[in-house]
């Protein structure tokens, strides 16, 4: 969808999934943020071949696949913008913290690859390091550094998809900054990130704009609608159409929310584990929890959330879903429907986000 005509600055950020890839172009306009464009393409669950797939190690791009999604979506929507932000999934990012001396900025650029072979457990040769303080006064103390590896071959089938769709990659970034950019002001208080994707669920603890804590792993929607499909003998299609509609609500005869809560469980139970070691460590307490991916947006899943995260903590706990359009302007006839997608567009719009900061 095409809303405005002509901005001055244009920022385009896409999000590719496993089974979907969502694109927002928006830009700025007197110090606000508009949207122009959003579109994305979605592949049916039972679909035999996704964007991307899967080993122990290994991040597979379907390369002229997403190329071709994306090229879709663009002419589609009408979107102009050229130079595009890509999100990486957090299992395919390597993260690490450590201290540096006080120093500035350009010495601690040259110190950090020295230090980061004591952290990476892969030759520095194969990979693309970025990094950012974690501190907001430098020179004054001691520099702790967040570092963020992606192996070189990642990169470059990530520049290949954008050349094929006819893009100039500016930014790859892992999905868990853009969505912190996306939902979280730099002066919150300590905030849980748990974004559920259709193949992994990303938990993050941001305190004080910075990312503290990060975990990854592959219990997601995946799985919920696998157990459907399993357990009710449907196929893999049916039963991601009977999740999407029932979740934990069980307005029909089937007791659907018997086969998802054993798998929300465990996303629930690491999602405690994190935020206890966060506040054991730092010696503070998260205040929310933002639920952002698509199984946030199931019936029902926020609720059961609520329930099993406040136990034995203050019930001052606040659980939301992410609404990072909340201070994007867009027409009011898109109301509706911003709020149905609202949360699965973080990301996208999150990357698109990064021009502005």
């Amino acid at each position: 969808m095409c809303f405005a005509k002509k901005k001055k600055q244009n920022s385009l950020g896409i999000d590719i999934g496993t089974k979907v890839i969502r694109a927002v172009e928006i830009s700025e306009n007197k110090g606000k943020i508009v949207l122009e464009n959003y579109g994305e393409v979605n592949l049916d669950v039972a679909c035999r071949q996704f964007f991307r797939s899967f080993d122990r190690k290994n991040l597979n791009p379907a390369v002229n696949n997403i190329a071709t999604a994306i090229a879709g979506i663009i002419e589609e929507t009408g979107i102009k913008t050229k130079k595009v932000v890509f999100s990486l999934p957090d299992f395919a990012t390597f993260f690490t913290t450590f201290e540096l001396p006080p120093m500035s900025k350009k010495e601690i650029a040259g110190a950090i690859g020295f230090e980061a072979r004591k952290y990476i457990p892969l030759p520095l040769s194969e990979l693309v390091l970025d990094w950012q303080l974690m501190n907001k006064e430098s020179l004054k103390q001691s520099n702790k550094v967040l570092v963020m590896a992606v192996p070189k071959i990642i990169v470059e089938q990530y520049k290949s998809i954008a050349e094929n769709a006819g893009l100039e990659l500016v930014a790859l970034e892992a999905e868990a900054m853009a969505l912190k950019r996306a939902v979280i002001k730099e002066n919150d208080s300590p905030t849980c990130l748990l974004e559920m994707g259709f193949q992994s669920t990303n938990i993050n603890i941001v305190d004080e704009g910075f990312m503290k804590m990060s975990s990854s792993f592959d219990v997601a929607g995946k799985d919920l609608t696998f157990s459907l499909s399993e357990t009710l003998n449907i196929p893999a299609g049916e039963a991601e159409v009977m999740k999407k509609k029932e979740g934990l609500t069980d307005s029909g005869d089937t007791k659907i929310s018997h086969v998802l809560m054993p798998i929300l469980s465990i996303i629930s139970e690491k999602t405690n584990t994190l935020i206890k070691e966060f506040e054991a460590r730092e010696g503070k307490t998260v205040g929310k929890i933002i639920l952002a991916g698509g199984t946030s947006m199931l019936p029902g899943v926020k609720d059961y959330f609520e329930k099993t995260l406040k136990q034995n903590k203050s019930q001052n706990l606040i659980i939301e879903i992410a609404e990072p359009f909340k201070n994007i302007i867009y027409p009011s006839i898109l109301d509706k429907k911003i709020k149905e997608i609202n949360s699965n567009y973080a990301i996208a719009l999150g990357e698109a986000l990064r021009k502005f900061e």
